[in-house]
């Protein structure tokens, strides 16, 4: 799953937040957690053999050997010529006892480009666990697809009659690339690899690494499209592993071409997300569920969208509009991005109740940004994404019908399906999403196959009982459901696999920001697979949830004021300031990770710079929470323990400044509040608050 520009949304940028200006920090200070790190280049020279390949040494810090092999383009012809199949060894720090391959989703993501990610998942295994990471074909090291109009388009949005043409034209430039050698029989002529890159393939490939690299078994990890690889290279070269771990999976049997599973989880998903937090729980007793919620806002925005002035994503001003497409793109990015679940609920109450625009714009700007735009090469590959999209997945029109029957053929799928299977969107509506969430129509003009190539070609159980399968599932992840994906997954993997599911996180638990539990199940089942059945996970239950926000005020007086404690002397608005400054910071935490610079823009006003690495440095200047009171100061939060230090002052619209402490620590149960002290003049300040 990848994201790319969504086609709802109009931005004009303008030069700086509504605040006094600030110079961002400089690039390089810190990295929003998600980023990639750049690698560190190695000494020149140095070599490392692996059983018949030779590795160079291409990063330092940690040190890392870069290699490649070549393989067939078509392994089914003599006269294929070969491609370039990359990958990376990272040794254990210590004495080895083993190798993990990682292996990256999308499909399109290259596996280096995850390694900060991979070594983290590992932990304190680092000292004894080689690391193998292989860019599957076409993507990052290995013959990346480069498909020039997907890779650099710019339109209305990825989906509708422009973005299919430029699939199909990345499908018939791969039919025009590569020749068959003349040397060989059935030589010469145009290779057509619009089928070539499929997860069989990919398998095969992966196979001959590990066979040259001569490593014995190894644990095999894949997230997203990754495990939907790593089924099928369990499914056909079980030998050469000695585990497997599928994070957020779908089943490569049995899908649905239809993934209604995602609605059905994001209508329970978004309810359970406020209910699970005490403060969004109170509103949501009054004023509907999650979903209900939703509802109405899509009614509000099918009648009219709504357009106004925001932040972007790199910290400026800008105009964008908001229809009922992006809340499309909303409820499905949700799946991957706890901040929908975390804003969408009160920015629509809102918009409905106060006709406030601002926070709804706030986070389709950040949500779109990041969630539905395409990292560029080498990173990511759009044409492998629908190279692999539209040879392997299901569609609801046949791939081997030329494209005028496909045409109709997908028609009349829409005019079968209930007009209600994605209420409260049309069946229209929500299959012309964002073509990189869901290719539904994006593979209408594919080039017609000249092979088939199943991923799966044995049926269940799909491996043997001595191969433990540790599949993880997060229940908020409505892009891979835990319903008809996971839990069908298990069945078909065999009596072997053990599902685990977290509550509150989304898709792919293991590079959560709160992926302190899923790790550590992870880390005890590569110590011992064969305890899978045995293992403890007990942490799963008690995994922190997100701090759904319950409500947006615009003026402090209808801010909810943070409870006073034994010394308390200020009265209710300082109460007030003091929630209001809370919930300044942990809106800033929220957005930190998907954030493209070093600098915001408050929701109302005012600007925040970051700083620091681990632990990061908020420095707010006039932010303004609400509309008549600004806040200033300072804020340290360790992104490892989860601690929150602020120091702040607010300036309300009447009365003397509020100077407060507060300390919390985003990881804590729900019922752990934060704990403020302070001053106004000479009345103390003393309260608590429920975490931002």
């Amino acid at each position: 799953m990848t994201g790319a520009v969504v086609p709802v949304v109009a931005m004009a940028l303008a030069a700086a937040c509504a605040a006094p200006p600030v110079l961002a920090a400089a690039r390089g200070g810190i990295r929003p957690a998600g980023s990639r790190a750049p690698a560190r280049p190695a000494a020149a020279g140095a070599t490392l053999r692996l059983g018949r390949v030779i590795l160079r040494a291409c990063q330092s810090r940690p040190l890392a050997y870069c290699g490649h092999i070549r393989v067939p383009l078509d392994y089914s012809s003599p006269a294929s010529p070969l491609i370039r199949i990359g990958f990376r060894w990272v040794p254990a720090a210590g004495r080895p006892a083993g190798t993990v391959l990682a292996v990256e989703g999308g499909p399109g993501y290259s596996s280096i480009g995850t390694q900060p990610q991979y070594l983290a998942m590992l932990g304190p295994l680092r000292g004894s666990r080689n690391l193998l990471m292989v860019d599957l074909r076409g993507t990052g090291t290995s013959t990346p697809v480069n498909c020039p109009r997907l890779e650099r388009f710019r339109g209305i949005g990825q989906y509708g009659p422009r973005f299919n043409a430029a699939v199909a034209a990345c499908g018939r430039m791969l039919n025009h690339t590569w020749r068959y050698r003349d040397d060989a029989p059935g030589g010469g002529g145009w290779v057509r690899a619009s089928d070539l890159f499929n997860t069989a393939y990919s398998a095969r490939d992966v196979s001959r690494v590990l066979t040259d690299l001569r490593l014995g078994r190894v644990d095999l990890y894949g997230d997203s499209y990754g495990s939907w690889f790593a089924q099928a290279f369990a499914s056909r070269y079980p030998g050469q592993l000695r585990s497997v771990t599928l994070d957020s999976t779908y089943q490569v049997l049995s899908l649905n071409p239809w993934y209604v599973t995602s609605v059905i989880t994001a209508r329970r998903a978004f309810g359970a997300a406020c209910a699970r937090w005490p403060a969004c729980a109170r509103v949501a007793r009054r004023a509907g569920s999650g979903w209900t919620v939703i509802a109405r806002l899509a009614r509000r925005l099918r009648q009219a969208p709504v357009t106004g002035e925001t932040t972007t994503a790199s910290g400026t001003r800008g105009r964008l509009t908001v229809s009922l497409m992006t809340l499309v793109n909303l409820v499905n990015n949700a799946g991957f991005d706890p901040v929908v679940y975390r804003d969408l609920y009160a920015a629509a109450l809102a918009l409905l109740s106060h006709h406030d625009a601002a926070p709804l714009l706030r986070l389709a700007a950040l949500s779109l940004s990041f969630d539905d735009t395409n990292y560029p090469l080498p990173e990511f590959s759009d044409g492998l994404y629908f190279a692999v999209s539209c040879t392997d997945y299901p569609q609801l029109f046949s791939r081997t019908a030329r494209p005028s029957a496909r045409v109709r053929q997908y028609r009349a799928a829409l005019r079968r399906e209930p007009p209600e299977t994605f209420a409260p969107f049309t069946v229209w509506q929500w299959t012309n999403m964002d073509q990189y969430t869901e290719a539904y129509n994006a593979c209408l003009n594919w080039p017609v196959p000249a092979h088939l190539f199943p991923p799966i070609t044995r049926r269940p159980p799909l491996v043997p009982a001595r191969l433990p399968v540790l599949i993880l599932s997060a229940d908020l992840d409505s892009l891979t459901p835990r319903l008809g994906g996971a839990t069908l997954v298990t069945r078909q993997m065999g009596p072997s696999a053990r599902l685990v599911t977290f509550p509150n996180l989304t898709h792919v638990a293991l590079q959560d920001a709160n992926d302190a539990c899923p790790a550590l199940v992870f880390q005890r089942f590569l110590r011992d697979p064969g305890n899978l059945a045995h293992e403890n996970v007990s942490c799963a239950p008690h995994v922190t949830p997100i701090h759904a926000v319950a409500r947006y005020p615009r003026l402090l007086a209808a801010a909810t004021p943070a409870k006073p404690r034994p010394g308390n002397t200020v009265g209710p608005e300082a109460l007030r300031a003091a929630a209001v400054a809370l919930a300044a910071v942990g809106d800033e935490i929220s957005r930190y990770g998907e954030l493209s610079g070093y600098r915001d823009c408050g929701l109302r006003g005012g600007t925040v710079t970051f700083a620091g690495g681990q632990t990061v440095v908020m420095d707010f200047h006039g932010v303004r929470w609400v509309i008549n009171a600004s806040i200033d100061g300072k804020a340290r939060w360790n992104q490892a323990t989860g601690l929150v230090v602020a120091r702040l002052t607010v300036h309300p619209g009447k009365g003397g400044p509020i100077h407060l402490v507060a300390r919390w620590d985003v990881f804590a149960a729900p019922a752990q509040l934060a704990m403020i002290t302070g001053a106004e003049g000479a009345a103390r300040l003393a309260a608590a608050a429920p975490a931002p």
